[in-house]
């Protein structure tokens, strides 16, 4: 059975069982009016067992379906296949597992809704609740649909400009992972007719990078939960996305490990740190800000980036060069960064404003730099009782996280002047 087949029996069992409940609502609602409650005429009786029966046909045509599937996931060859096919692109493959996982399922979007949008836990149904238990994260949260996810990942990538341009990498659990970090590169040598080749090393090491939790608290009325104008699922992902951006953000630049990511300024980061001449104290000349430039590996600096201070970036934005022409680029015509100098310019307020032996500036190419490893999902749990005396909901939710910088010859920090 294909997957568009299944998908389709599924959603057809959401609708009956919502019309079930419909049914049985309004027949126990009729009992009441004739003051016979719980008893039903023959004709509601008939009508509920008919809904219930076409859904126990659905149920065993799903798991017949599902059987098949399973069956269907091996070719003869030996080659994995999905929907009766071999993938022939990784992305082709990652989008089928994407809309494989549990809680991308339209039943476990219906009952994660619900979840989200009901006061109290009694009014979610036995078989809503088995549902959610399927996609739960650690420490009892639901992991939320892929598409609420998607959009928490964008509110945190545009509150930290790390974020936006590092190595990410999803894994499906937490447990450490260990990546090369290339410390320093070997050399190639021109090697004569019978002659031995000249061995040269790379220096590799190992960096660990962890699951640590970065987590908010949303509160929100009842008033607001039940009220079907308000978005709740693009308010929470807003939300909790932006004030995580925040702590990311701030982690990866100035991070010392502990608990959270290794930032690119820690001193374990082992980022070399370029101290412009003197006279550069309270601010950067042109000079400083090209040997800056130049520090960095010709094999790094495409791709390389400025990163600045607020207090940095006024300054740049009014140099001029000898024509009176401004070094900083504005873009107009796309939706990209400014450019200074060439590079793309992002500000950051994590670093340092100008001032004496200030880090104020980063430079170099955080693509091959920095590393950030996200562990797949972000879980959300709900609070009633904690917060019910005010008459309010708590939402919390969570992701794993850790950056690290893997490699240090690709990103300098640059540094003020002390005098």
């Amino acid at each position: 059975m294909r997957k568009d087949e299944l998908k389709a029996f599924k959603e057809q069992k959401v609708a009956l069982l919502e019309e079930l409940r419909t049914v049985g609502a309004t027949a126990d609602q009729e009992a009441e009016k004739r003051n016979t409650p719980g008893q039903w005429t023959g004709e509601e009786q008939e009508r509920f067992d008919k809904i219930e029966g076409e859904i126990r046909g659905l149920n065993e045509r799903i798991e017949r379906g599902i059987q098949l599937s399973a069956h269907q996931t091996w070719q003869p060859n030996g080659e994995i296949a999905l929907d009766g096919r071999v993938p022939e692109k990784f992305s082709e493959w990652r989008l089928l597992d994407e809309h494989a996982r549990p809680q991308n399922t339209p039943e476990f979007r219906s009952a994660f809704f619900h979840y989200m949008t009901t006061v109290y836990d009694h009014q979610l149904e036995d078989e809503e609740r088995r549902t959610l238990s399927k996609a739960t994260g650690a420490a009892g949260a639901f992991l939320v649909p892929t598409d609420m996810y998607d959009q928490i990942i964008r509110a945190i990538r545009l509150m930290g400009v790390v974020s936006q341009l590092a190595t990410t990498i999803t894994t499906s659990a937490g447990e450490s992972l260990q990546i090369p970090q290339n410390l320093a590169h070997g050399t190639a040598s021109w090697v004569a007719e019978n002659a031995a080749f000249t061995p040269s090393d790379e220096t590799f090491a190992q960096a660990a990078l962890s699951a640590y939790k970065a987590g908010a608290k949303v509160i929100v009325s009842e008033e607001l939960l039940v009220d079907s104008a308000f978005p709740l699922d693009s308010f929470l992902a807003t939300e909790m996305g932006e004030r995580i951006g925040v702590l990311e953000g701030a982690a990866y630049i100035g991070g010392d490990g502990n608990g959270k990511p290794t930032g690119i300024l820690d001193a374990a980061s082992a980022v070399t740190v370029s101290q412009a001449a003197t006279g550069n104290a309270t601010a950067w000349s042109y000079a400083a800000l090209v040997a800056l430039i130049f520090t960095v590996p010709t094999q790094y600096r495409a791709g390389s980036v400025f990163i600045v201070s607020d207090s940095a970036a006024r300054a740049f934005y009014m140099m001029l060069d000898s024509q009176n022409r401004p070094l900083w680029n504005v873009n107009v015509a796309s939706t990209g960064p400014d450019t200074f100098l060439g590079y793309p310019i992002y500000t950051d307020p994590n670093l340092a404003a100008v001032a004496a032996s200030a880090k104020s500036v980063i430079f170099g190419n955080l693509k091959r730099g920095y590393m950030i490893r996200r562990v797949d999902g972000f879980a959300l749990q709900r609070q009633i009782e904690l917060h019910s005396d005010n008459g309010q909901v708590g939402f919390r939710g969570y992701e794993r996280v850790d950056g690290k910088v893997v490699l240090p010859d690709a990103l300098r920090i640059g540094q003020n002047s002390a005098t």
